[in-house]
C-alpha cells in the first residue's frame, strides 16, 4: 500500500499508509508469500544451500546477499531454505518465502531458481 484515501466528514483524504493506520487506530500486517520449488542436485542440502548463494551472489550483484548460519540465504527479505525429499535424498526442496514488498524480486528468484543450478 502507497497511499489510502480516507473519507471523514463527507471529504476526502489521500494520506500515507503510516498516517492512515495511525489516525484510523489500526495495526499494520505483514503479508508473506512462501513457493515451493523442487529439482534434482546430487549435493547435501547444505552443499546445495552453498551453491545457492554463490548461485545469486553471481546473478544479483545489486542485492544484499546472506548465507546465514541458521542454514537459510537471504536475499533482502526473501528467505531460502533447503530440504531433501524422504524418499529421494536427490530430489531437493526449496522453500522461498518474502514479503509484499519484495514480490518481483520473490518472483523472479523463484523463476530463476525452477530452472535448477549451473553445473
Amino acid at each position: 500500500m502507497h497511499g489510502t484515501l480516507i473519507m471523514k466528514e463527507n471529504s476526502l483524504k489521500l494520506v500515507s499508509s503510516e498516517q492512515a493506520l495511525k489516525e484510523l487506530g489500526l495495526n499494520e500486517h505483514q503479508l508473506r508469500f512462501t513457493c515451493r520449488v523442487q529439482f534434482q542436485d546430487v549435493h547435501s542440502d547444505s552443499d546445495t544451500l552453498h551453491r545457492i548463494y554463490t548461485h545469486l551472489k553471481s546473478v544479483l550483484k545489486d542485492y544484499t546477499i546472506q548465507h546465514l548460519p541458521d542454514g537459510t540465504v537471504m536475499v533482502e527479505s526473501i528467505v531460502i531454505k533447503v530440504s531433501s525429499s524422504a524418499e529421494d535424498a536427490n530430489a531437493k526442496v526449496l522453500l522461498l518465502s518474502w514479503s509484499y514488498q519484495d514480490e518481483d524480486l520473490g518472483s523472479y528468484l523463484s523463476s530463476l531458481l525452477k530452472k535448477g543450478l549451473p553445473t
